[in-house]
């Protein structure tokens, strides 16, 4: 049984999808906070945590919306990860080559059945957090590469000492 797997990961919609209607409902809490609908606040605080709110949400709204990346990610068959990034359509890679590099999976990486965080890390010690949702990847590609992590999980001894010693 061979691990080789490669597949594009796109940004995912639902994620994007539930990170704005999270924004939405701290606008609207800040927005509430600060027309004196809600508590029972003195001017001062209630402009203050209205600010706030409002700051936070087009804060997180503008790093998950502008800054959308597609990744290529390359298993091989021993388990070597190679990892190339696209931003706004144009191959760019973490060390800024044009190439995929090989990178090594973290164990603080998260391989659920719904859902993979990959923390993957450069030689140059530089980590790059992949967030993959069923609907970033196929349905084959998904399993292939939830298979995969768990497979290089399991054969690298390295990953599981860190893991056992951040316990």
């Amino acid at each position: 049984m061979s691990i080789a797997v490669s597949t594009v990961v796109k940004p995912s919609r639902r994620l994007l999808v539930v990170v704005v209607a999270m924004c939405m409902a701290v606008l609207c809490s800040g927005m509430a906070i600060g027309s004196d609908s809600v508590g029972n606040l003195p001017p001062v605080f209630r402009l203050a945590v209205a600010l706030v709110c409002i700051m936070a949400a087009g804060y997180a709204f503008y790093t998950v919306v502008m800054i959308r990346k597609t990744y290529e990610i390359h298993i091989s068959g021993v388990g070597q990860i190679r990892l190339a990034v696209r931003t706004n359509g144009s191959q760019v890679e973490i060390a800024g080559g044009t190439e995929a590099e090989p990178v090594k999976l973290l164990a603080s990486s998260t391989l659920w059945s719904g859902l993979l965080i990959l923390h993957l890390q450069n030689e140059k010690q530089k980590t790059e957090i992949v967030r993959i949702l069923p609907d970033s990847v196929s349905a084959d590609s998904f399993r292939a590469l939830l298979v995969a992590c768990r497979w290089i999980v399991m054969r690298h001894p390295e990953a599981g000492d860190r893991r056992e010693h951040s316990n």
